[in-house]
């Protein structure tokens, strides 16, 4: 169980590593769009909500079925005004998915938002400090 959470939490920093170098590769190649809060917000959260509805179907094929259509609902029915909001949709799904699937996927799942949030802070501060 704690080596699983270990192995987890490496992916989970290897995810956040990935999306910073993107974003800081696509702000060097002065892509200014990537540098606004709800770009970037969606380019770190996205990848670990992936990563997390992943994890709970890849074992459950009537689960995976039903999430197709979950995911589906929420992009064609809904007019989404911005990749954020889109990206705070699928975490709402993502949560309850992994509570439905068992608890600790759920606890893991915050966890990793958790740790992801405080490397937004961060880059927040530090763009307006070295602005």
């Amino acid at each position: 169980m704690f080596s699983s959470f270990i192995g987890k939490s490496i992916d989970i920093l290897v995810l956040l590593f990935a999306s910073l170098s993107i974003r800081f590769g696509l702000s060097y190649l002065k892509q200014n769009w990537i540098k606004t809060f709800s770009q970037t917000a969606t380019l770190i959260f996205l990848p670990i909500i992936t990563y997390t509805i992943t994890s709970v179907i890849s074992g459950n094929i009537a689960l995976s079925l039903g999430m197709v259509g979950a995911l589906s609902i929420i992009r064609f029915r809904n007019p989404v005004r911005s990749p954020f909001e889109l990206t705070t949709y699928f975490t709402a799904i993502t949560l309850g998915i992994a509570a439905a699937a068992d608890i600790k996927w759920l606890l893991f799942f915050l966890y990793s938002l958790f740790i992801s949030s405080i490397c937004i802070l961060i880059i927040t501060k530090s763009a307006k400090i070295f602005k």
